[in-house]
């Protein structure tokens, strides 16, 4: 071997070298942390800001005789995958394809609703939008996701379907004219 030749494989060895070794000794990015999830009614587990708005909504839901309970919230990748294949073979309810779904999040939850008539399901669709909740899959009444910051509450006075939500204004008083 050429001395030229030696100089440049030790040239080249050492170029390699200094540039593996600082390829590893740079701080690796970091993984963004999962989301806090919390345990709420029923051993479900939801993300902490959708938990909180979830029991504001509750205990104002209390106040009209109406108790909300829940029946699904955070789902695994495992759990959603399952739902997902019990639904594509005919087998359960619609569900999001697994990394599609809100519940993976632990933004969306599942709630006894009844039917579309029933007293809990006209109090959400009147109220749920000021705690930041709203109904995304039209076929599933149920189901409801925490989306605060493209969920509006309703302007003052109204309710979430644009209802009134002021007491009627009391009858004017009629004149009475005195028969003396």
């Amino acid at each position: 071997m050429s001395l030229a030749l030696l100089r440049w494989s030790l040239l080249l060895a050492c170029l390699f070298t200094t540039v593996a070794l600082a390829g590893e000794s740079r701080p690796r990015r970091q993984k963004a942390k999962a989301a806090k999830l919390v345990r709420v009614e029923g051993g479900h587990r939801l993300h902490r800001d959708a938990a909180t708005a979830l029991h504001r909504m509750a205990t104002d839901a209390m106040k009209d005789d109406v108790a909300l309970r829940v029946t699904s919230g955070y789902r695994s990748l495992r759990e959603q995958r399952w739902l997902y294949e019990q639904y594509r073979r005919g087998r359960g309810n619609k569900a999001a394809r697994p990394g599609r779904s809100s519940h993976q999040r632990g933004l969306a939850v599942d709630l006894v609703i009844g039917r579309r008539t029933s007293k809990r399901y006209l109090w959400l669709e009147a109220n749920a939008c000021r705690f930041g909740f709203r109904r995304t899959v039209p076929s599933e009444p149920w189901h409801w996701e925490y989306r605060p910051s493209s969920t509006f509450p309703p302007v003052a006075g109204f309710d979430c379907l644009g209802n009134s939500t002021a007491p009627p204004e009391p009858p004017t008083p009629v004149a009475r004219t005195d028969a003396s």
